[in-house]
């Protein structure tokens, strides 16, 4: 058996193994509140539909997607599920309900 831990690897790492962004796009999101950073993504969205977000209930929408980015966050630096729990402020019961629905996904 190997004597190395499999070592987790950030979301930040993730997306740069990808090419997805890198040191300079890191530099330009830490200059933005993330509010700035969400309506910056929402007019994107918005270009690209012409402007219109017709039956895309955003408002309602936006505390699970805040959410889905906490728990994705979450996972990235904790190394445990009580560790992710006590991270997100929520008991380690309703945690596993919610671990349980994003991994299955």
């Amino acid at each position: 058996m190997s004597s190395k831990k499999n070592k987790k690897r950030s979301f930040i790492s993730e997306l740069k193994h990808e090419d997805r962004i890198n040191e300079n796009f890191l530099n330009v999101v830490s200059d933005l509140k993330l509010e700035e950073l969400i309506a910056v993504k929402l007019e994107q969205s918005a270009r690209m539909t012409g402007g219109k977000f017709y039956n895309l209930p955003i408002w309602y929408t936006l505390p699970y997607i805040c959410r889905d980015a906490c728990f994705k966050f979450a996972s990235s630096i904790c190394n445990t599920k009580s560790d992710m729990a006590s991270l997100l402020g929520i008991p380690y019961d309703t945690f596993t309900d919610i671990y349980k629905k994003y991994n299955n996904e």
